[in-house]
């Protein structure tokens, strides 16, 4: 059978096809990775997965502050460093204002170091929100929200400032109301510093 020449490319019809062919099985290939990268939590653009939340550590804090029940909930909600982030990996729980922000992990690191510094008594996260969705259930990517931690002990808001820098507070500042020392009578002589994020 004779060949058809392709005017275009000089190329032979059957060549031309190949090649066309060729493309169309790469875009098909390229097609079912975003479908697996999306089915496996996988951001696509950086290639590295999306590690989920603990459910079972999430769900026991849930059971413990009862925050099903959040919106009725009238006394702040602090939980210490170690329960809002040990397994916590959703990074919109913390300064989700921020466009760029260390990754989730930094911030636990450089809070947990406050905590362990001699001169702190200890450190919250004041739960400001929480997603409960029309089933009556958490969603299972997400965690709580927070927007303001507390430091209570001794070290000077300066001090405070100083170590938080790279996680981008908006305000730092000495906390003059009763949120943490209503919480008992070791806290009363204690300073309170906190940061926020807007």
């Amino acid at each position: 059978m004779t060949k058809v020449q392709c005017r275009l490319t000089n190329c032979s019809a059957s060549k031309f096809c190949t090649i066309i062919s060729q493309r169309i099985l790469c875009m098909a290939t390229a097609v079912v990775f975003v479908i697996t990268a999306c089915n496996n939590n996988q951001s696509v653009a950086t290639g590295k997965a999306k590690i989920p939340v603990d459910k079972a550590k999430r769900d026991a804090l849930v059971s413990k502050y009862d925050l099903l029940k959040f919106p009725a909930i009238k006394q702040p909600v602090l939980l210490t460093i170690d329960e809002f982030f040990d397994g916590n990996n959703d990074e919109s729980s913390i300064a989700p204002n921020l466009e760029k922000k260390p990754p989730i992990a930094t911030y636990y690191s450089i809070l947990k170091a406050i905590a362990q510094n001699p001169k702190t008594f200890a450190v919250f996260a004041e739960i400001k929100d929480v997603m409960i969705y029309d089933n009556g259930k958490l969603n299972d990517n997400e965690w709580f929200y927070t927007d303001i931690i507390y430091f209570v002990g001794d070290l000077t808001k300066e001090e405070i400032k100083e170590a938080t820098k790279t996680l981008l507070p908006d305000e730092v500042e000495y906390e003059n109301e009763s949120v943490i020392k209503e919480m008992g009578l070791q806290y009363k002589n204690k300073k309170v510093v906190y940061i926020w994020w807007d």
